[in-house]
């Protein structure tokens, strides 16, 4: 979840918290399947079942390997919500719908109103040694085990892929929700609906048949870099509660981010590259809580870049993500307001200094076409009964929940800053949530008041109609059945060129002092151990426990205490010492999960039939533009300027359950013959992609059932090619012509569901003109000029910085000086960051100058009176 406190309710703090305390499910130090005893009936609302028995194998050894890539874009319709800020709740402080359409995919979030990139699912298949398994990261704020489970049934109903499957979440706070299945996620990612689920799912499940169906001979190699960006040019460090905390062996982690990058690269049994996964903890959030908009954020800016360079599909995987922001700079200044704000240059710029940097670290892995592999994925014990054992013997428990308890001791930390053993601060038997403060909860644990970390904890159940009573929840039975189980997965590869590795699965935002523990405890040993965050579960923030005691934002999100943290690292060491021994286990050994998940909300989603789809729409006040706070846009101007203009299209399409429309640019050839426009490597950019922003406005706007379906595209004439600092003068070298938009969309009628197509009239784009504050002025033996383009729409990278106002002419520039008397001085100067040049002249000539004209290398530019 975002760093950042909701307004207006101190509970929804602890909704995000409790978002990100979300579904766990575990079992703890010991490795039983049945966890601890509670207490009389305390866990009788819950159902959990022991996972089948399968006969263990013999040791494997390196083989022959085959590898598969499968991708899908996931089929949730505009209007659902996006997850990640719990500020999104209506009526929870800060949240800023666009209009006063109706929440028909959502419950209590702000409704999405468009899409800049369409989130995917991606998946890589291996099988070597005779095992197999699945690798398949999907662009979600967060994703849970029941989930998991769901996608290993639609994968293999016959129960053969169970415990083979690792699912990982991009971690976008701009991706689609409301279909995590879970009642302890709620606040940050909505009410869960079966109906988006199913299709969430089935995304998932289609990338990952699309991975196993493809299923060829191949050569797989990894790489590690353990000093990956020291000057944060891409990501960088956000938590300082931890800088002097030191982890539990030791590490000085928190002083900074984790450093580590890790990337797996897949070749065809030729060599040529099939696939890669890159391993790098960034936050997506740098689309903020008021967008609208749906976007990979700045995980899929940087897979996005890496792909483009590379030429083969790069899947972005999140590290020890939890206090790690993107970096990058500011790319927009000139927002119209917040909900026309999402960063998309910024966004650009960072995934070209991300590819800049990675792109040869991935290209240089050796492959090899010979390796095994093992997988164990267990879902195990995480409550408070669990007792936490470290390295040096010391051992860490709650005291026994004593309703009678007058006051806590409140001493946390022993002489040496470690973590006092019992702990009786945390006394309540069915967890806590906005921990974290020493002061401010509406039903706080008793008589912590004042006690660091614990006076702001919200006790679950006291509090828990307070927060689920926001979707419409109450009286969910507590604890939480999802919230006492987690899952992990360890995964052994061996036999590769640079050695062999374990894999190790993190149900949660790990932060760099956890994740430099877990390491250090892996039976791989620290420099062969491979982290992947947001993985098959999420749980919140995973902290040591005196990490946890430092308090600040990060400790709100747990359910469990400071323990938790240290609870769920046990858990994953027990998946990764069967791993790690050459026996193959049963990949689910000493594992039982929660089985007892039902969908509060199993309404369908039925579409809504419709009549004028393929239509073009006139301007309407109502339409959302990503832009402009303008009402007045115009559609489809008979010409629009590269690089700085926009322009719009508007359509009737088919109700959003069914729709998802794919737009693209075409190029006029003649009168009747139009191409598609092609990056530099002749690949089609779509909205799919974050070329072309759409937009969905219901018509009446507030009707529950709208009659009609507005969809809008905004286009920057821009090459599809992403922005590269190498090649400034990019952005501005659209060629110059006739193009028109084309969709491709989806409709249903009274008896089916068909296609439709429609396209725009052509329009022509030409140069881009001076702004009309472009000067040029006299010196003593030089024209002065300052050049640029004025404001530009904001949707794609013009350059590092901001990329929507004062957009400099970029050079070199080509400089005609038409002197009275109509001679013409001729130079080519370079111009600073902020367009400003001189051309050198003799004090007669500067005197006789009577117009310039500034173009770049494109042509754009023009005519300047010398003042």
């Amino acid at each position: 979840m975002a760093r950042r406190r909701t307004l207006g309710w101190i509970a929804l703090g602890m909704l995000a918290a409790v978002v990100g305390a979300c579904s766990s499910d575990g079992e703890g130090t010991t490795g039983n399947t049945t966890p601890p005893d509670p207490g009389p009936d305390l866990l009788a609302h819950c159902k959990f079942e022991d996972a089948p028995e399968r006969a263990a194998k013999a040791p494997n050894a390196p083989t022959e390997i085959l590898a598969g890539y499968g991708e899908a874009v996931l089929p949730i319709p505009i209007g659902a919500p996006l997850g990640g800020y719990a500020s999104r709740t209506l009526g929870l402080g800060s949240a800023k719908p666009v209009d006063d359409r109706a929440r028909r995919f959502g419950k209590s979030l702000v409704p999405t109103v468009g899409v800049h990139d369409a989130p995917r699912a991606q998946a890589i298949a291996l099988e070597a040694g005779g095992e197999r398994m699945v690798l398949v990261r999907v662009d979600a704020p967060l994703l849970n085990e029941n989930t998991l489970y769901e996608l290993e049934s639609k994968v293999a109903p016959d129960g053969s892929m169970r415990g083979r499957i690792i699912m990982t979440a991009s971690h976008s706070h701009a991706a689609w929700a409301g279909y995590q299945p879970s009642v302890v996620l709620m606040p940050g990612v909505d009410r869960p609906k079966k109906a988006l689920a199913e299709r969430a799912v089935e995304g998932m499940a289609a990338a990952v048949k699309g991975a196993l169906d493809s299923l060829a001979p191949a050569r797989i190699g990894v790489a590690v870099d353990k000093a990956f960006d020291p000057s944060d040019e891409v990501n960088r460090d956000r938590r300082g509660e931890n800088n002097e905390v030191l982890g539990p062996d030791g590490n000085d982690a928190g002083k900074s981010k984790d450093p580590t990058l890790w990337a797996l690269r897949i070749d065809k049994a030729d060599g040529t590259p099939l696939a890669a996964l890159v391993d790098l903890p960034i936050h997506g959030t740098i689309g903020g809580e008021d967008n609208p908009l749906v976007s990979t954020d700045a995980p899929g800016a940087v897979a996005r870049a890496l792909s483009a360079e590379l030429g083969y599909p790069v899947l972005h995987v999140q590290g020890a993500a939890g206090d790690v922001s993107p970096a990058g700079h500011e790319g927009r200044k000139a927002c119209a307001d917040s909900l026309r704000c999402l960063d998309i240059p910024r966004l650009e710029a960072l995934g070209a200094r991300a590819a800049e940097l990675i792109a040869p670290f991935i290209g240089s892995i050796q492959t090899g076409d010979k390796a095994a592999l093992e997988i164990v994925t267990r879902s195990f014990y995480v409550g408070r009964d669990a007792v936490v054992k470290r390295p040096d013997g010391t051992e860490l428990r709650y005291a026994p929940v004593d309703p009678e308890l007058e006051e806590p001791d409140g001493v946390l930390l022993d002489e040496n800053g470690r973590v006092l053993s019992p702990i009786d601060e945390f006394n309540t038997a069915y967890g806590a949530g906005l921990c974290g403060e020493d002061s401010g909860s509406i039903a706080p644990i008793p008589n912590t008041l004042g006690i660091k970390a614990y006076g702001s904890c919200l006790e679950l159940e006291k509090g828990r109609n307070i927060v689920f009573g926001l979707f419409d929840m109450v009286d969910v039975p507590v604890p939480l059945c999802d919230t006492m189980r987690t899952t992990a997965a360890a995964v052994r590869i061996t036999g590769t060129p640079s050695g062999d590795w374990l894999m190790l699965t993190m149900p949660g935002e790990a932060v760099a002092p956890f994740a430099s523990y877990l390491r250090g405890r892996s039976p791989a040993g620290a420099d062969r151990t491979l982290l992947v965050g947001y993985g098959d579960d999420h749980v919140g923030y995973l902290l040591t426990g005196e990490d946890w005691l430092a308090g600040g934002y990060e400790p709100s999100i747990n359910i469990w205490g400071p323990l938790e943290g240290e609870i769920i690292i046990d858990g994953i060491l027990e998946a990764a010492k069967l791993a790690w021994t050459p026996e193959i286990e049963d990949p689910e050994k000493g594992s039982s999960r929660y089985a007892g998940w039902k969908y509060p909300d199993e309404a369908p989603i039925t579409p809504l039939v419709t009549s004028d789809h393929g239509g073009i729409a006139l301007p309407s006040a109502t339409m959302f533009w990503p832009d402009t706070a303008s009402k007045d846009v115009p559609l489809l101007a008979p010409t629009v300027p590269r690089a700085v203009g926009a322009e719009r299209f508007a359509w009737f399409g088919g109700d959003p359950a069914i729709d998802m429309p794919l737009v693209t640019i075409q190029r006029e050839l003649d009168a009747s013959t139009y191409v598609p426009l092609l990056d530099a490597k002749g690949r089609e950019w779509t909205s799919y992609d974050g070329a072309i922003v759409v937009t969905y406005t219901p018509d009446p706007v507030d009707a529950a059932a709208p009659e009609h379906h507005i969809y809008t595209a905004t286009w920057q004439p821009v090459p599809p090619d992403l922005f590269t600092a190498s090649k400034p003068e990019q952005p501005f070298s659209l060629p110059l012509g006739r193009y028109r938009f084309l969709v491709k969309g989806m409709a249903a009628t009274k008896s089916t569901e068909e296609p439709y197509v429609v396209a725009s009239e052509a329009f022509e784009v030409v140069a881009a003109p001076l702004a009309a504050t472009s000067t040029a002025t006299r010196g003593a033996t030089t024209i002065d000029i300052q050049a640029t383009l004025g404001a530009a729409p904001g949707l794609r990278a013009l350059r590092v910085g901001p990329s929507d106002a004062n957009v400099p002419l970029i050079g070199p520039w080509s400089v005609a000086v038409t002197l009275q008397d109509g001679q013409t001085k001729i130079a080519t100067v370079m111009p600073d960051a902020d367009g400003k040049a001189q051309v050198t002249l003799t004090a007669n000539e500067v005197q006789e100058a009577a117009s310039v004209e500034v173009r770049d290398p494109a042509g754009n530019g023009g005519a300047l009176v010398v003042q």
